[in-house]
């Protein structure tokens, strides 16, 4: 039996094409969130980022899922209102942030990424700014997820520190950066996004890679109970389907 639990699905569902997994998705659904149920345990929602959407459309899509399997785990990406735009710095990265735990309480979500961008460097000013929306959220049962991006790397200490007093859950690609671990949260949030040029994205990850990615996740067997392993590249599903796969047959 593996162990931490690995859960595994991709960064949102608009791109899936029925036909491509015909041979798993013996009917036709009434939307393609529900054919994705078909296939996978999780999703992230990635489409938070660029547009929040209605309660009644999280209402939606819960219900959606539910009709399928109700076990079915949503995370949600934190709007690039907060981190991109006003980049943890004023009230409306509050205001902002109180809409997202709307939706995450409606897709009975655990889990809020928040994606900080490579410009967004591990400066004094910004670890002030990191400490007070920290320090000001009120989160409920709901895990925060952060992924650090850029140069927050060469000052690992600092990731580690902000992680251990907020309680937050390093998100990381485990072939970039090894996470920096929470013990009193015991989850691990993996986001794999491709190698290369010109689009990383193109990337898809060979049977050895996949075989890496398991034994990454069986090495924190020690840290974790629960790893969420989430491609983000072009071939994401059938990405997410080897490797569950993979992680079946071990």
């Amino acid at each position: 039996m593996i162990k931490p639990t690995i859960t595994i699905g991709c960064c949102g569902w608009g791109y899936l094409r029925e036909k491509d997994f015909s041979a798993h998705i013996k009917r036709k659904f009434r939307s393609k969130l529900q054919a994705y149920v078909q296939l996978f345990q999780s999703v992230e929602v990635n489409s938070t980022f660029y547009r929040i959407p209605k309660v009644s459309t999280a209402e939606k899509w819960r219900a959606e899922a539910d009709e399928m399997n109700k076990q079915f785990e949503f995370s949600v990406k934190a709007s690039k209102i907060i981190t991109h735009v006003d980049r943890f710095r004023s009230r409306t990265s509050i205001d902002i942030f109180s809409r997202m735990l709307d939706i995450c309480a409606t897709l009975r979500a655990e889990v809020l990424l928040l994606q900080s961008p490579e410009s967004f460097r591990s400066t004094a000013e910004n670890m002030d700014r990191l400490e007070k929306f920290f320090s000001t959220i009120e989160l409920g049962s709901l895990m925060i997820a952060w992924e650090p991006r850029g140069k927050w790397w060469d000052t690992k200490e600092s990731i580690q520190r902000l992680c251990d007093h907020f309680k937050l859950i390093c998100c990381v690609d485990p072939f970039r950066n090894l996470p920096s671990l929470t013990a009193s949260r015991r989850l691990g949030y993996f986001r794999l996004h491709g190698f290369g040029k010109p689009s990383m994205y193109m990337y898809r990850y060979s049977k050895k890679e996949l075989e890496e990615l398991l034994d990454k996740c069986i090495s924190l067997s020690k840290s974790l109970d629960k790893v969420y392993v989430f491609f983000n590249n072009a071939l994401m599903y059938e990405n997410a389907q080897e490797f569950e796969s993979l992680v079946s047959s071990h």
